[in-house]
């Protein structure tokens, strides 16, 4: 894993392992319609453009994966978040990279 700018990008199929090994939440960025069409199993629904406002509701030790549809907007997200004590991973290229990977 690469440690950059206070969190980790992960490849796709690292997302199994750390959620197997951490208690961690899988945060799906994307739109509720995107959320709705497909997600990463037990991935909770919370798009970028309300951030202000969900991360005020998590507890801030929570350990967190971050993803959106190709990774751009989980980096965005993972450094207005790094101030936080959890761990941030964000998976490399999105959503699409890990349904390329693991078919849930």
């Amino acid at each position: 894993m690469e440690q950059v700018y206070g969190f980790e990008m992960i490849q796709p199929e690292k997302v199994r392992e750390i959620t197997a090994r951490e208690k961690v939440l899988v945060i799906d960025l994307r739109s509720s319609e995107s959320y709705r069409k497909g997600h990463i199993r037990n991935a909770r629904n919370y798009p970028y453009e309300y951030i202000k406002e969900w991360s005020r509701e998590i507890p801030d030790s929570v350990n967190l994966i971050l993803y959106c549809e190709h990774g751009n907007q989980s980096l965005l997200a993972a450094r207005k978040l790094r101030e936080r004590k959890g761990k941030i991973y964000t998976i490399t290229g999105g959503y699409r990279q890990y349904q390329n990977l693991n078919r849930d």
